[in-house]
């Protein structure tokens, strides 16, 4: 029986049609199955009724019956759920399959041998998820929008070769709803309405049991198109943004939208100004997304976000226009070469300016790019805002002013989905002062999310410094008029202090009579500073300051 099923190893698909037989699988649960075969985290989140779980409980016969050494631990918010839903279905489908699966089936357990066992059950407590280790573990999690995070984060510490959650887009925040949003690029996602169900595409002749046109039609009359309900349970759609979410799903998904149909100008070239010798890698970098000129030639901005911890990327994001030309995040990557990569784009492209973000280590980053002659302008994200009274610090106003650039239907971002991840993720909170707040790091991390650092980028290179006086190296401008010198002040010279010289050219100094006489004089210091050309205030930073 090993030596036969092994060879559907690779193909859950086949396994379940030609194995398990009746009913086959249509078309979405063949692509839940599929998807499962080659990801490791894949999250199906579905309509009331679509066959969710009728896929996940033959993903589990699947797993088990072409794996010699592995566990598959079934779980969800309750015990109903897992006993009388997924067992259910998996007890029906081992029972009428063609070829014996072996093994003893029994309530919610399926023991093949003591290293080769899939089981079932409900708890409220993380602690009893734990202990389950395996070559090959398979965690399925059924209605998944409803488990508690610690939950989810105990069943993450098995380290399960597969892990597949399934559920309905009622949450609105947790592992399940971050799967299909801050979190989307490690999870591969599925989504089946009830538009994609046989009695709708009339697969197999339809499905007995499943929604029917009646169906949709009758919860369309009781709660309305645009109810949650309706969205959640017949489309599969999550809400499209929370009360406190910074951006909402219509509204970046649009201005990907712009970006990919901006294909009239030719590809920019050399990505970090690397020519047909290819560069050394970049710590562990992305990949790098790229586009022609923007949809209006308003300047060329690069913003620079300068990673602060271990697990935080420096990222680059160059833009032209309203349209994104160049984004990319690295790991691992000193803030010489940060400076460095910076100046090569600008030395490439000619950018207008670089805005960098100059707290903590990207104060140094700064202090080379100005070394280097390079137009940058640093910002202080913790520091005061330019409207106080509306922001409580500058990286509120900056992502506020960002906002509106996605509400208004202006900028265009490329289909990174690390980039899609965290501005989805993005959440902001009003004081007592009536002041925007973005939501901090550190909150972030407690909720399982990284720093957002190609946000942070793209929210810096589409700031607008204040003055053009604040540039190392400004722009070539007309010749004007000089001006009128400025009249030189009267000032009585410097009077310096002398030792008092008695007869016989001695001096009376620190060490008595007999030292040798000594002159010295003090002079004042002055800040030299020739890049100190004016001061900006409320943003960055004043000449010769540091962050």
């Amino acid at each position: 029986m090993t030596a036969v099923l092994d060879t559907y190893r690779d193909d859950p698909v086949r396994f379940v049609e030609e194995v398990l037989g009746h009913p086959p699988p249509y078309d979405k649960q063949r692509e839940i199955l599929r998807t499962l075969a080659v990801q490791r985290r894949v999250s199906v989140v579905g309509a009331n009724g679509s066959g969710k779980d009728w896929a996940a409980a033959r993903a589990v016969l699947w797993w088990l019956a072409t794996r010699p050494r592995t566990i598959a631990v079934v779980t969800g918010p309750t015990r109903r759920q897992v006993e009388q839903i997924v067992w259910r279905e998996l007890r029906a489908a081992y029972k009428a399959s063609r070829v014996p699966l072996g093994g003893r089936l029994s309530g919610s357990q399926w023991n093949i041998a003591d290293d080769r066992y899939a089981i079932g059950f409900s708890t409220n407590k993380a602690d009893n998820l734990q202990g389950f280790h395996s070559p090959e573990l398979l965690v399925v999690v059924t209605e998944a929008h409803a488990m508690p995070q610690d939950q989810m984060e105990a069943l993450k510490r098995l380290y399960p070769a597969r892990m597949l959650l399934t559920g309905n887009a009622f949450s609105r925040d947790g592992e399940f709803f971050d799967s299909h949003h801050t979190k989307r690029h490690i999870y591969a996602g599925v989504t089946v309405s009830v538009y994609d169900t046989p009695n709708f595409t009339g697969e197999n002749g339809g499905a007995p049991g499943m929604p029917t046109e009646e169906d949709v039609e009758e919860r369309k009359l009781d709660w309305g198109e645009d109810h949650p309900l309706y969205q959640g349970s017949i489309l599969a759609r999550f809400p499209d943004m929370l009360d406190d979410s910074l951006l909402s799903r219509s509204a970046i998904e649009a201005a990907v939208a712009r970006w990919e149909g901006d294909d009239s100008a030719p590809e920019h070239p050399h990505p970090l100004g690397e020519t047909d010798s290819p560069p050394q890698p970049l710590g562990e970098g992305n990949a790098v997304h790229r586009v022609g000129e923007g949809c209006v030639d308003e300047g060329y901005r690069l913003g620079v976000d300068v990673a602060r911890f271990g697990s935080d990327k420096t990222a680059l994001c160059v833009r032209r226009g309203w349209s994104v030309e160049y984004l990319r995040s690295f790991s691992r990557i000193d803030t010489m070469r940060t400076a460095g990569e910076a100046a090569a784009l600008v030395d490439e492209d000619g950018g207008d300016v670089v805005v960098a973000d100059e707290g903590g280590l990207g104060a140094g980053v700064v202090d080379r790019l100005r070394e280097l002659r390079a137009p940058v302008y640093g910002v202080q994200f913790g520091g005061k805002a330019r409207q106080p009274g509306r922001f409580a610090n500058m990286r509120a106003e900056l992502f506020w002013e960002l906002r509106r650039l996605f509400n208004d239907n202006l900028i265009a971002i490329p289909p990174d989905e690390e980039l899609i991840s965290q501005l989805l993720g993005l959440r902001y909170d009003v004081t007592s002062a009536g002041q925007v707040k973005m939501e901090s790091k550190s909150s972030l991390r407690r909720r399982g999310l990284r720093s957002p650092d190609k946000a942070d980028a793209l929210a810096l290179a589409f700031m607008e410094p204040p003055g053009l006086q604040i540039w190392t190296r400004p722009p070539q401008r007309a010749p004007t008029a000089a001006p009128a010198p400025r009249p030189r002040l009267h000032r009585p010279p410097l009077r310096l202090w002398r030792p008092r010289q008695p007869p016989g050219g001695v001096v009376m100094g620190a060490h008595g009579i007999g030292a040798d006489a000594e002159r010295s004089s003090r002079h004042s210091r002055t800040d030299g500073n020739p890049e100190c050309t004016g001061s900006a205030r409320g943003v960055g930073q004043g000449c010769g300051a540091r962050g």
